[in-house]
């Protein structure tokens, strides 16, 4: 289904933070490990919030079709020992996606997926897997995830190529489509140095099955628009960019939610939609229920 809608929509939508936004809400509490994802567990109020959040955006959306992401991020076997929370966590966190879909009702298609994510810190790419440890490491997970009714997968934050590409090679050994999605510096460039063309490149040329195509989160678009010619990221069908054109790896360390203003944030995001054919359009740290918003009110 997703690969239908790539070809024919020219404007999908993607969720903006959620993990983010539950952070900076009072009397919400997420695990140390985990994050978000045990609150499908409960308790009922904080698992109420979420819900809610992913429903702002089914709302949103209004006829655009939109991509929902299963809170899997980092879920891997490691982080899951000793955590307290039952082993079917991956699967438990689709299967509850999956019912707020088919609950709430939409005018659009709403296409779910789940989400993998880099061992060691997303914003340090010195930690990284090399590819075969990250192929190894990352099976186990999404071993479980390619079980689940999940329409794709999706690994978020990669901040270098070697761990994206053996997480690509673990995934194209299932049968689930799946987009690799990078971590970007002001540069435009992954944040290992990579430029994001090459990096693109590498993988397709490396796995047995290329993934539907590549996206780029907890970054700006201006950090491309200004750096890659129009029609230069041909692969690139999609962005989760931050509220703030400030470098992410200033704001890993800020207390607070930094943004520049929602309608420079969209003028943003429409001109490397237009520049350089990004089809899927959606929010990282930073952005919230008014940024999509502004991207279904534009077109």
């Amino acid at each position: 289904m997703l690969s239908d809608l790539i070809s024919s929509s020219p404007k999908i939508l993607a969720e903006c933070a959620i993990a983010e936004r539950l952070r900076r809400l009072p009397g919400i509490e997420l695990h140390p490990k985990l994050f978000n994802t045990p609150l499908i567990y409960g308790p009922e109020s904080a698992l109420e919030c979420m819900t809610s959040l992913y429903c702002e955006y089914i709302d949103a959306a209004a006829a655009l079709p939109l991509l929902l992401t299963a809170p899997t991020w980092r879920l891997d076997p490691d982080r899951i020992a000793g955590a307290g929370v039952p082993e079917t966590i991956n699967a438990d966190a689709v299967d509850y996606l999956i019912g707020i879909r088919d609950s709430h009702t939409s005018g659009s298609p709403v296409v779910v997926g789940a989400l993998t994510g880099p061992k060691g810190d997303c914003y340090k790419p010195e930690e990284a897997l090399d590819v075969k440890s990250a192929e190894e490491f990352h099976s186990a997970q999404i071993g479980e995830l390619a079980k689940t009714p999940a329409e794709f997968l999706m690994a978020q934050t990669m901040p270098a190529v070697s761990e994206a590409l053996g997480m690509a090679l673990a995934i194209a050994a299932t049968e689930k489509p799946y987009i690799i999605s990078f971590c970007t510096g002001t540069d435009g460039h992954l944040l290992d140095g990579t430029p994001l063309p090459d990096a693109m490149d590498r993988i397709d040329q490396s796995v047995g099955r290329a993934p539907l195509g590549y996206f780029v989160n907890c970054t700006h678009p201006d950090f491309l628009t200004r750096n890659y010619p129009a029609g230069s990221l041909g692969r690139l069908i999609g962005i989760q960019a931050n509220g703030s054109s400030k470098d992410v790896t200033k704001l890993d360390a800020s207390s607070k939610t930094e943004a520049d203003p929602v309608i420079e944030w969209t003028e943003a995001m429409l001109k490397l939609h237009a520049m350089h054919h990004v089809t899927i359009l959606g929010g990282c740290c930073g952005t919230g229920l008014a940024h999509m918003q502004g991207l279904a009110l534009n077109g």
